[in-house]
């Protein structure tokens, strides 16, 4: 029962011991403050039986409860009494007390009853026809009164558990009603000692909610008073808008759909179903229109579970935090949530809605059209004719790999693409690489009209990494792309993301000399006087040291040896598809020489087999400590697990094979950066996507001098 129709302390003297066990069944009431509040203004209206007794019988439907006004036959004091309504269709009705309430009906004489419905609350005078201990009969007049507060709406709720984080220390208890702006809380086990309500505190206090194990809501609150001897308190939660992100000048365009999609859950405190139309949507929030006396939403509520649900049925889940609400023209108010996590499948969908709905062009399909997507790579260059006659031989090998990864995939590999109709102009693609580390590979466009598809596709990928990362299920905390030193577009956007973070722990770039080695046909051993095995613990912290010597970047790192890849392993296993990394050291007169990343995976994860090759890491790159002939047969021994004729090796650091005087035909960057620093800096990241020729042309130039690393 909302206390603005609830009056004085509960139960002061002496001979209320009865009524106060029974506290949470009876309410002192005073019939003025019907009328005129000390904190709140009420308009009656006269309402017909027929209304009073629709009520009732909804009440009944969802086993909610209702009030019988009440004087106590000793205390000659008016109270408000919980009982259950039963079904009705004339003007005789038949009311009970709930089971666990010990009162009884002889104590006290039965005048209304009262239905509380939030901001209105009904009154129907009664004529008794019978009365037991338990429950009475009565017949209803033909009219009574519904009193109108212009004050929000309150709602109850039940079984949430409720942790005051005040200055003295810790209060527990349990929320029994709430709106936007108020928490009303009984205390357990302890009274309140806190601060008074009558003068500001210093710090806001934060107030937890939770249902069982599960967090409802958290967030700073402001105390407003103090209530029934210091059992219950009373919080104002502070609608300050919560900053998750920076200020942006470059965000995600926040779309109105036509038809809205839906927001549908189930409220974290009343435990009922809730249904909004979503006026703006991103991949990283929404927000809704409600009506501001009716308002159920409080900033800082936590939904654990919410459905988007678009025209036509299709419903993506997700768990949402609201950070705001803000007053609108008329009485609307606005409720702004955040997303706070999505599995990569459903964030994909979710994508390919809003940037379809944006630019039409502009696609996350779940289903890339193959034979399309074949010809693009043809027409546009990215597979060339040294590329084409390594791969030849295994096309049919690379055609089922490329169809699983583009029909079946969803949860380790998406790929974005422009494209008309079936003609596709841009494409990128991302895979999850490692257990943290996703690889962005095969960024290629081709013009579509007078359009720059490549700042097009690369602006797209911007916007679907803007909210991937940020989800704690897909597991993203390192993004990694791989290019050739002489491509001059990645060499001009990655390279300028790194100067841009400008700091090698959050991004960085390392060079590796890449060949392809062809295994042996005889058998191969490890060479005397050498061993080598599966790294330990203390065989990859030296492996960071050992990398740590050539550059101060995030390439071990990135790599997660330390987990494991059983789940990694796992993921592809349950796609049909490879992919492990297993690190292995090469000891030699007792010390560590060499370091091998064993990298697997089907042929054609990557077209270069960057994922499928053998990265070989030297501490020190001295020929003489590590004879060539010697790495070889180390790298025979290791190759065997590929059982191909040929393997792939990325070196590192490429000057061993300068010293060793080996050629190799290429050479390729790793960039890596740490998505968690790509907030402050998004901005200027973004704007390397706006076409400069100026820019471009100097980023150039200064790469040919040697003046950008």
């Amino acid at each position: 029962m909302s206390t603005d129709v609830v009056s004085g302390e509960l139960f002061p003297g002496k001979g209320r011991e009865d009524i106060a066990k029974n506290s949470q069944y009876v309410f002192p009431f005073r019939h003025s403050d019907l009328k005129r509040s000390t904190r709140f203004y009420f308009k009656a209206k006269r309402i017909k039986q027929r209304s009073f007794l629709n009520a009732l019988n909804f009440r009944n439907f969802i086993s909610d409860h209702v009030y019988v006004q009440a004087v106590h036959t000793h205390l000659k004091e008016k109270f408000l009494i919980v009982v259950s309504p039963g079904a009705c269709s004339s003007g005789r009705v038949t009311m009970t007390l709930p089971e666990s309430s010990l009162l009884s009906f002889a104590d006290f004489s039965l005048e209304a009853l009262l239905i509380d419905n939030g901001t209105t609350v009904m009154v129907m005078d009664i004529d008794l026809v019978n009365v037991t201990d338990r429950s009475f009969c009565a017949e209803l007049h033909q009219f009574g009164y519904a009193y109108h507060s212009r004050r929000e709406r309150r709602f109850p709720c039940r079984m949430v558990d409720a942790v005051i984080h005040a200055e003295d220390g810790e209060y527990y208890g349990t929320l029994s009603e709430f709106n936007a702006s108020g928490l009303r809380i009984n205390l357990k086990d302890r009274l309140w000692a806190g601060h008074d309500a009558a003068r500001v505190p210093s710090q806001p206090i934060t107030i937890e909610l939770f249902r069982g194990c599960e967090k409802l809501f958290s967030g700073p609150s402001q105390l407003i008073r103090i209530e029934e001897h210091s059992h219950t308190v009373v919080f104002a939660p502070m609608n300050i808008e919560q900053k998750k992100f920076n200020e942006r000048k470059f965000r995600n365009t926040r779309l109105a759909l036509v038809p809205a999609p839906q927001a549908v859950f189930i409220h974290p405190f009343t435990g009922k179903n809730a249904t909004y139309d979503i006026c703006d949507i991103t991949t990283s929030g929404f927000s809704f229109l409600m009506e501001s006396d009716c308002t159920t939403i409080v900033p800082g509520m936590i939904l654990s579970r919410l459905q988007v649900v678009f025209a036509g049925g299709l419903s993506l889940e997700c768990s949402a935090q609201a950070l705001y609400l803000k007053k609108q023209r008329g009485n609307l108010t606005k409720a702004g949530f955040l997303i706070t996590d999505m599995d990569p499948v459903t964030y994909t969908r979710l994508f390919n809605i809003l940037t379809r709905a944006d630019d039409p062009h502009s696609l996350a399909p779940s289903k890339v059209p193959i034979d399309a997507l074949w010809e693009f790579f043809f027409r546009s260059g990215f597979i060339y004719p040294d590329k084409y006659l390594s791969l030849s031989n295994n096309k049919e090998h690379f055609k089922n790999t490329y169809k699983k990864l583009y029909h079946d995939c969803p949860d380790i590999f998406s790929s974005l693409t422009y494209q008309r109709n079936d003609q596709i102009y841009g494409h990128v693609s991302i895979v999850r690489a490692y257990p943290y580390a996703w690889m962005v590979q095969h960024l290629a466009a081709l013009p579509m009209g007078n359009k720059r598809t490549g700042l097009f596709i690369l602006r797209q990928m911007l916007n679907y990494l803007d909210g991937f990362h940020r989800m704690p299920s897909i597991g993203m905390k390192y993004l990694m792309f791989n290019y050739r030193p002489d491509n001059k577009f990645p060499n001009y956007f990655f390279g300028g993301v790194c100067a841009i973070l400008n700091a090698p722990r959050m991004c960085s770039v390392d060079e590796f000399a890449y060949l392809t080695y062809r295994l042996p046909e005889e058998e191969t051993v490890v060479p005397a006087g050498c061993t080598i095995r599966a790294c330990n613990q203390e065989d990859l912290a030296a492996l960071h040291e050992a990398y740590h010597r050539h550059s101060p970047g995030l390439m071990i790192e990135s790599f997660g040896l330390e987990m494991g890849d059983n789940e990694l392993r796992n993921s592809f296993a349950s796609r049909g598809l490879k992919r492990r990394c297993t690190p292995h050291v090469l000891i030699r007169d007792n010390r560590r020489v060499c370091f091998f990343i064993v990298d697997q995976s089907d042929q054609g994860l990557n077209m270069s087999d960057l994922l499928n090759s053998i990265k070989v890491i030297i501490p020190d790159p001295d020929p003489q400590f590590l004879p060539w002939r010697m790495l070889l047969d180390v790298i025979s021994c290791l190759g065997k697990e590929y059982r191909t004729a040929d393997i792939v090796l990325q070196v590192f650091p490429s000057s061993y094979l300068d010293k060793a005087g080996v050629r190799y035909p290429k050479k390729y960057c790793l960039w890596i950066a740490k998505t968690s620093y790509f907030d402050p800096y998004y901005d200027a990241i973004r704007e390397m996507t706006r076409f400069s020729i100026l820019k471009y042309f100097k980023s150039y130039i200064e790469t040919r001098l040697g003046l950008r690393k």
